[in-house]
């Protein structure tokens, strides 16, 4: 049975409220796109292929260290959700328990590096690689912060201090950049700095900020650890071809494999707006109305990835080489190749979100395993012969496998026919309608 509808005034204020937050959250990614490619042309411009390889790597180990040492406390959260009377806790703890968390793991990752010695160590110096690693504590809580204001529908904080953060990196990038004073520790310090002030925005508007008694932080760790080996495998999926390439090849290739990552994710811009304000009524509504309202984004961000990989394929080319300089013109077609990779994974997201209400961490963990697994043996195969391009093809194929996989068991499980996830009119016409709004309002 589903559940009775609003009042006629009540649905209307909500939709009306939707709209609004989908536009400005449009409007934030839309500018976060061009920032991010402002800071990507810059550090290129200044650093060339082998310095931004050094300072790509830096950021992939702390970024592997915040992923592999979140213990999916995000997901906890949002699982944790749906009981009411679990929120002020899951509130309450994000801050300190993020904080705590990326503690341990900043620390755990040094000792590792310094274990693994130069396979992965990168080339820029041991100063660096510490004020990378000092972001991870902080990337931590904004991890946990960030979810639960878009939990409870605040997309406009974590928009503004996003906002915020990418200012001051574009801006402290551009200075020292004419001041030819740019070099790889000073962009992983602007870059951690960055996400300090991002932090920083956030607290204010979080609405309680004493952590609760160690009960709740208990239930929430021992909720988000049957979803981490899945959280680990998903991000390990996405970034340790990073690691597999500087490990195999030259920092040069890195670099030219980062600027050939960096548009093609920003692919994501769009469909991940689209599936953060979808993430509470996916959550907090019944199962009927959940099958139906992810079928819907689904359909959406479908449309929304196609788009962006017929605009990806027309312009990219030409926009990248211009504005990175000829020493990046090989991102080009690695660039190409992970674009429908890419494309897929970001319009399959909603479907995602939605497997978290199964609760099944074991097969969401053998899935997300699986799809690791192909990306490492095809990049062991494929980077010996094919270099930088046999990266991308190798990614490409376990992100397309993988969202093939996610959208299959939705589909399965709410038993939606896949003709029901296949866009159509409908789907463009109301894109273009929101898009429309979106110009009124800028």
């Amino acid at each position: 049975m589903t559940a009775p509808p609003l009042p006629p005034a009540t649905t209307g204020r909500r939709r009306d409220t939707a709209v609004t937050r989908l536009v400005h959250l449009l409007l934030t990614r839309l500018t976060l796109v061009v920032a991010g490619s402002l800071t990507s042309v810059i550090v290129a411009r200044a650093l060339g292929p082998g310095d931004r390889g050094a300072y790509w790597v830096i950021v992939t180990i702390a970024a592997t260290a915040t992923a592999l040492g979140n213990l999916s406390v995000e997901k906890s959260q949002t699982t944790l959700w749906g009981e009411e009377s679990s929120r002020p806790a899951v509130t309450a703890n994000a801050l300190w328990l993020g904080l705590a968390v990326g503690a341990a793991a900043a620390g755990t990752a040094f000792a590792a590096v310094l274990l693994c010695g130069v396979g992965v160590a990168p080339t820029a110096g041991r100063s660096s690689l510490i004020w990378g690693l000092a972001a991870v504590p902080v990337m931590m809580a904004i991890v946990y912060v960030n979810n639960v204001h878009v939990l409870r529908a605040r997309t406009g904080v974590v928009n503004r201090g996003s906002l915020a953060g990418a200012a001051l990196q574009c801006s402290a990038l551009a200075s020292l950049g004419l001041l030819g004073r740019l070099t790889v520790e000073w962009v992983v310090i602007i870059w951690t700095v960055s996400a300090a002030v991002n932090l920083l925005l956030l607290l204010p508007s979080l609405p309680v900020c004493r952590p609760r008694d160690p009960r709740s932080v208990r239930h929430t760790l021992s909720c988000g650890l049957r979803y981490h080996p899945g959280s680990v495998c998903h991000f390990l999926l996405l970034r340790l071809d990073i690691l597999i390439l500087n490990a195999m090849s030259t920092p040069t290739a890195v670099g030219i494999y980062s600027m050939a990552v960096t548009p093609a994710e920003l692919l994501r811009a769009m469909t991940d707006a689209v599936a953060q304000i979808a993430l509470p009524r996916q959550m907090e509504s019944s199962r009927e109305t959940s099958v139906a309202y992810t079928a819907r984004t689904i359909r959406i961000t479908a449309v929304l990835a196609a788009s962006s990989i017929v605009l990806l394929y027309a312009a990219g080319p030409f926009l990248v080489t211009a504005a990175a300089g000829p020493a990046f013109t090989g991102c080009v077609t690695p660039m190409l190749v992970l674009a429908p990779g890419v494309a897929a994974a970001a319009a399959a997201r909603p479907a995602a979100a939605y497997l978290l209400r199964l609760n099944l961490p074991v097969l969401i963990s053998l899935m997300y395993g699986a799809a690791l697994l192909v990306n490492l043996t095809l990049n062991i195969l494929l980077i010996p012969r094919m270099g930088v391009t046999g990266c991308a093809l190798a990614s490409t194929i376990a992100y397309t496998a993988l969202a093939a996989t996610q959208v299959g068991w939705f589909a399965r499980s709410a038993r939606v026919p896949l003709r029901r996830l296949s866009p159509g009119g409908a789907e463009v016409r109301e894109i273009v309608h929101r898009l429309r709004g979106l110009v009124r309002v800028g």
